[in-house]
């Protein structure tokens, strides 16, 4: 049983902690009763929030939320969430009785009895807008000096809020040309679908990192482009925040490379050799047979050998789109030889269908070549 004592104790303490409470100045700290109206106020709050109690007494919390949080019912969801989960956390704009806003930690407490009954609310609001203002500092001056380009824009009407020199240079546009335009209007999205796209991915929560878009410069030039996105909260507003990385001139160097890996050499006239080296892989693969089919065509060769003695293996998927890529040029009317098939090599293009009955095989590129000199005099000979 508590002593008179201990009662005594107790009272003294409740008094202290509501004189602390009312007066913290620095932070709002109030009772909403179970629909959210206020039923007490400290000086912090009518410090912060510009109302005294009486002007403020049995108000719906609501009062303080912009207009675009009511029309969502962001305080009633704030509520549901601090009753079921006990507690609630938000960082957001608030409306002080002027009309001002202010940016704020809030924090809401559902006060529940030993039975589980809903008796209230605590809230505790701090103002936080210099500390916003000073992130958002420092963050202007880390956007404006990233050497990869990076904008900041409205997630639906897709109007630029901002971009740092590095996009401006990318795209061949002042500053000014772009702050407020809608980049697709602009036709800055060679495919606007992309960008919808990736919007669509945020807003499942799903982040967006390296993902491939193409976009217009100012000159009509076009861009490959990566692209990283989030989506951010910016004076109250979600919008779309992007970085960028340019892959022209790489994928046009890679592409260059591709061709030099595979070359396609005239050894007389009517006569192509292909040397492959290395691992022939699918994009590899294909790359050969646009090559070699554009070869054959333009250059009306007759005969064609494709060493294979520098490539170690071959995937089974692979030897399938190579042996393709032969059927098709003999659909051209060129004789197909393969030189320096190793066992596993042959063992793989037998597992993938291929009929030798119908494709010349040699054991080296010399006894190759002089297999394909050999058709060719025979059917200059015809003619």
């Amino acid at each position: 049983m508590e002593s008179q004592a201990d009662r005594s104790l107790n009272t003294a303490h409740q008094q202290l902690l509501q004189l602390l409470v009312k007066n913290l100045k620095d932070y709002a700290v109030f009772l909403l009763d179970p629909q959210g109206h206020v039923t007490t106020w400290n000086q912090g709050a009518e410090r912060i929030k510009g109302y005294t109690f009486d002007e403020i007494r049995g108000r719906h919390f609501s009062v303080f939320y912009p207009p675009e949080d009511i029309e969502r019912g962001k305080p009633a969801y704030e509520l549901k969430v601090a009753s079921a989960e006990g507690r609630f956390e938000d960082e957001s704009w608030r409306i002080r009785k002027d009309g001002s806003r202010f940016w704020a930690n809030v924090v809401i407490t559902a006060l529940k009895d030993e039975n589980g009954l809903l008796l209230g609310f605590g809230k505790v609001t701090r103002d936080i807008t210099e500390r916003k203002w000073a992130m958002e500092a420092a963050f202007e001056k880390l956007f404006q000096a990233s050497p990869n380009p990076i904008f900041l824009s409205t997630l639906d009407d897709r109007r630029f809020i901002e971009v740092n020199e590095a996009l401006c240079e990318l795209l061949g546009y002042q500053r000014e040309e772009l702050i407020g335009q809608s980049s697709v209007a602009l036709g800055i999205w060679l495919y606007p679908e992309e960008r919808t796209h990736i919007v669509a991915e945020l807003k499942t929560g799903r982040g967006v990192r390296g993902e491939p878009c193409e976009l217009r410069a100012k000159s009509g030039d076009r861009r490959l482009m990566e692209i990283s996105a989030d989506i951010v909260d910016f004076r109250g507003n979600p919008c779309l925040f992007a970085t960028l990385r340019d892959r022209t001139e790489s994928r046009r160097l890679e592409a260059a490379i591709e061709e030099l890996s595979t070359p396609v050499l005239q050894a007389q006239e009517g006569l192509l050799v292909v040397p492959l080296i290395g691992r022939v892989d699918g994009p590899r693969a294909w790359q050969l047979r646009t090559q070699l089919l554009n070869a054959v065509h333009t250059q009306r060769a007759r005969a064609v050998v494709i060493d294979l003695t520098g490539v170690p293996n071959i995937a089974r998927e692979t030897a399938d789109g190579l042996i393709g890529a032969i059927e098709a040029v003999r659909l051209l009317g060129a004789n197909v030889i393969l030189a320096g098939i190793s066992a596993i090599l042959a063992d793989t293009l037998v597992g993938v269908g291929a009929r030798f009955s119908k494709i010349k095989t040699t054991a080296d590129l010399q006894s190759a070549l002089e297999e394909a000199k050999n058709i060719l005099s025979e059917e200059n000979s015809i003619i």
